[in-house]
């Protein structure tokens, strides 16, 4: 009866005064500790003659932690939180580059790729529109065409006399016969790659030398009857074949020459067919003049297809469906790492969802702080029950406090 004295004076006390703010009492720079929450409750319940609003504030700061069991570990708990936000520190940026390449894959490159197929498929139509108008441009010269002709026929037979003779001076010339015959002209022989005399003097062994010199002829015209799209690789691999070949022959030229000058007292005892001048010389008359034929060959029947608007067309359009292949395969490629991110990115937010909740639990244990928060009421309870004074104000207490808990933990809490 005397806790009710004492609690009407102190109401007729603070009748005309405003009533101090709730939230300032519990202004603190770190966590208070409390030994048992029921008897804080009925302190701070007292302090603030049993306040709906300052029970509200109080709860807030025992659920945001600043009062704290004297059993809670700040330095550990502080620890294992901050462990927790680093994780999900490094989750959100995780998740923000692969929303950002997610983004930058459906958003710029898909679009710039459908719209480069687009403008193909719209190239195709329109070169199709042009060869039925008859307006199609071609491009075809004829002064190109027929220069390019003359030069392949005339590079066509000399490459036929020049494999033609290196072949006789390679494996058909006589050394001791011409040394014997040749009398002044022998030092024209000593560094002769070629024997035009052979190739055009009537012998059995010119059928095996012409018919040689066409076997080099054809293997020169395989690059270009090379398709597919390993095109590059192989005829590539067909040069260094023909490089080799021609290698082949030009040593074997040149060591003839070492022969003859051995044979006429003249040798070089420090002979080394990478050395002499003459190795290179066929391989530049031939394999060189070869690379200018094929190329020659080719002007001449890119020039050549040009001159039909539907072989034009139709080369036009087979380049346009290959480039629209190539992009067809690169989309398909960027729709599937765009599924890939899409995955990616659903791990990651599952992950820190997960990590979110850890941080939650970190930060105080659910069912230690539902305890201290019941423990806390109850103790603002048994301050109101003291007096019959504060009936509205405990009926006030009770549903902030359900509401609260049920805000926080998703079911009703008895304090009873």
């Amino acid at each position: 009866m005397e806790l009710t004295n004492n609690k009407s004076e102190e109401v007729v006390a603070t009748e005309n005064e405003t009533l101090q703010n709730p939230i300032e009492t519990l202004l603190k720079d770190k966590a208070e500790r409390v030994k048992s929450f029921k008897d804080f409750g009925f302190k701070r319940a007292g302090q603030n003659l049993g306040n709906s609003l300052s029970l509200k504030s109080h709860l807030n700061w025992i659920r945001d932690g600043h009062f704290v069991d004297e059993t809670f570990n700040g330095n550990e708990e502080q620890l294992l939180r901050q462990q927790a936000e680093n994780k999900i520190q490094s989750k959100v940026e995780e998740k923000e580059k692969i929303e950002g390449d997610k983004k930058t894959a459906s958003e710029v490159s898909k679009p710039a790729l459908e719209h480069k197929i687009k403008d193909l498929n719209d190239e195709i139509q329109q070169t199709r529109i042009d060869l039925a108008d008859k307006t199609l441009q071609t491009g075809y010269e004829p002064i190109k065409f027929y220069m390019y002709g003359t030069l392949v026929l005339i590079l066509s037979f000399y490459l036929l006399f020049f494999y033609a003779s290196t072949i006789f001076a390679a494996f058909f010339r006589n050394n001791g016969s011409l040394i014997a015959t040749a009398g002044g002209d022998i030092a024209l022989y000593l560094d002769s790659i070629f024997d035009v005399k052979g190739i055009f003097t009537p012998s059995p062994v010119l059928l095996i030398v012409y018919l040689g010199a066409f076997l080099f002829f054809a293997i020169g015209l395989i690059p270009h009857n090379i398709e597919g799209k390993n095109k590059s690789y192989f005829v590539g691999l067909s040069l260094f074949g023909a490089l080799v070949a021609d290698s082949m022959l030009a040593y074997k030229i040149d060591l003839g020459i070492h022969n003859l000058k051995i044979m006429a007292g003249v040798s070089d005892v420090d002979w080394h067919y990478y050395t002499s001048i003459n190795f290179y010389l066929v391989l530049l008359f031939g394999f060189a003049a070869y690379l200018v034929w094929g190329y020659m060959f080719e002007m001449m029947l890119k020039e050549k297809t040009k001159k039909s608007a539907d072989i034009k067309a139709a080369i036009i359009i087979k380049g346009l469906k290959e480039e629209i292949s190539l992009l067809r395969i690169e989309m398909s490629i960027l729709e599937t790492k765009i599924i890939e991110l899409e995955t990616q990115l659903k791990s990651v937010i599952s992950q820190l969802e997960q990590l979110e909740k850890q941080l939650e639990k970190r930060m105080q244990n659910p069912d230690a702080l539902s305890q201290n928060l019941t423990s806390f009421f109850m103790g603002w309870q048994q301050y109101l029950n003291n007096t019959t004074e504060f009936i509205s104000e405990k009926l006030e207490c009770e549903q902030i406090f359900n509401d609260f808990i049920q805000s926080q933990f998703h079911q009703p809490v008895s304090a009873n």
